[in-house]
């Protein structure tokens, strides 16, 4: 009989955690050429990890079954790439952004991938 109990909460917690990771981030993206790199990133810059990544061709880039947690955009297709701010997930949102990449400043900075 344990057994079985013991089951059903296993199943029961991964139940629970996997209906947690369903946010979604929609990003409206404008860039300089095609097949430009996006990486979804969580953690901050210098401790992340890479959790999704896209090729846009400019317009709309998403992200589905998210978890609770800090991400950020790494965008680019070279060492050094543009950095968007960190931003904290709830579950069960939907969060949408448009991003307009420049030559020289704006509101991304610019770091090197491996530092990432």
């Amino acid at each position: 009989m344990n057994k079985y109990l013991i089951s059903a909460l296993l199943l029961l917690g991964t139940a629970g955690s996997a209906a947690a990771c369903n946010t979604e981030y929609n990003i409206t993206l404008q860039t300089f050429g095609e097949g430009v790199l996006v990486e979804l990133r969580s953690g901050s810059p210098g401790n992340s990890r890479v959790v999704q990544s896209r090729k846009s061709n400019g317009g709309a880039v998403n992200f589905g079954n998210l978890c609770p947690g800090n991400y950020f955009l790494a965008i680019g297709n070279d060492d050094s790439v543009s950095v968007t701010q960190t931003r904290y997930f709830e579950a069960d949102a939907i969060y949408t952004g448009s991003i307009v990449m420049q030559r020289g400043s704006g509101n991304v900075s610019h770091k090197s991938r491996k530092s990432l």
